[in-house]
C-alpha cells in the first residue's frame, strides 16, 4: 500500500503525533472487530507483500498492530478510500483522526485533512447512508489553541468531535488547556471524555489518587456537560483492565467505553 510517505515519515506520524501538522489517523477496532479476533491485517485490501514482515500478521494489541492500524488510517485518509472495494470499506470499523496540540502554522494542513476525513466519512456511509459512527475527531488533552482551530472546521463539515481534556495547565511550552466556560460551550455540540486530572496512566492510579484523578474528574465533566462522559482514555493509550482501580472506578461512575491505541470498546 502506498501512503505517499516514507517509512521514517510514517513512523513520525505514529510516534510523535503531538508534533504533526494535521493530526494522526488510525483505524480503531470496535466491539465486533475485537470479538472476531482483532486482527487488523484482515482489513487490508489485496496482498500483504508490500508491508514489512512484522506488520503482515501482528498479534492483536501489540506495538506492531498499532503501527499497522496507523498505516491503515493514513492510507484511508490519504487516498480518501480510492482503490478500496465496497466490501473492504464496509469492513472498516472506525477511523479516528487524533490531535493533541496544534500550531497555528498548521491550520492549512489541519483543514485539508479534516476535509479528507469528511469525504471519507461519506464514502464509508455508502449508498445506504450508514448511520453508524465510522469517523471521529479526538482532541486529546484539551489544548485551547487546538480546539479553537479544529472545532469550527469540524462543525462546518459535520464531523463528530470528542474532547478529552486534562484538568490542569500543562507544564510545557505549548498552549494552555480549555477552561470550564469554554468546555461548557463546546459540550453543547460535542462530547467531553475522561482523560484524568494530571495526564496519568491507568496503572498509576492508587487509592490515594483515585478520587482526584478519576472520580472528581468525571463529576466535573458531568457538571460541565450536563451529562456523564460515556468514553474515556488513559495517558499512554491502554485498554481496559479490570484489575486496575482506575478502570473499576470509571465503570462504577457510568463511563461505558474506553478509547485505546487500538480500539473503541465497551467496558
Amino acid at each position: 500500500m502506498s501512503t505517499g510517505q516514507s517509512e521514517d515519515e510514517l513512523e513520525s506520524y505514529i510516534l510523535d503525533q503531538g508534533e504533526r501538522p494535521g493530526g494522526a489517523s488510525v483505524v480503531l477496532l470496535d466491539d465486533a472487530a475485537v470479538a472476531a479476533g482483532a486482527d487488523p491485517s484482515t482489513l487490508i485490501p489485496g496482498a500483504l507483500d508490500p508491508l514489512p514482515e512484522p506488520l503482515r500478521r501482528p498479534a492483536p494489541f501489540t506495538y506492531e498492530a498499532y503501527v499497522l492500524q496507523s498505516v491503515l488510517g493514513e492510507s484511508l485518509l490519504g487516498s480518501e478510500g480510492a482503490g478500496w472495494s465496497r466490501d473492504e470499506l464496509r469492513a472498516i470499523p472506525l477511523v479516528a483522526l487524533n490531535f493533541h496540540d496544534v500550531s497555528p502554522d498548521h491550520l492549512e494542513a489541519v483543514d485539508r485533512r479534516l476535509n479528507k476525513l469528511a469525504r471519507l466519512r461519506d464514502l464509508l456511509a455508502g449508498d445506504s447512508g450508514d448511520s453508524r459512527r465510522r469517523v471521529v475527531v479526538l482532541l486529546f488533552d484539551g489544548y485551547e489553541d487546538a480546539a479553537g482551530m479544529i472545532v469550527p472546521i469540524c462543525e462546518r463539515l459535520g464531523l463528530p468531535v470528542v474532547i478529552l481534556p486534562i484538568a490542569v495547565e500543562v507544564e510545557d511550552d505549548r498552549a494552555g488547556t480549555l477552561g470550564d466556560d469554554e468546555l461548557i460551550r463546546l459540550a453543547r455540540k460535542h462530547a467531553l471524555g475522561f482523560h484524568t486530572l494530571t495526564h496519568r496512566m491507568a496503572d498509576e492510579i492508587t487509592p490515594a489518587t483515585v478520587t482526584s484523578e478519576v472520580t472528581d474528574v468525571v463529576h466535573r465533566l458531568t457538571r460541565l456537560a450536563g451529562r456523564a462522559p460515556r468514553v474515556g482514555a488513559w495517558c499512554g493509550g491502554a485498554r481496559f483492565d479490570d484489575s486496575l482501580l482506575g478502570n473499576r472506578r470509571l465503570r462504577e461512575l457510568g463511563v461505558t467505553a474506553l478509547v485505546s491505541n487500538w480500539s473503541w470498546e465497551t467496558i
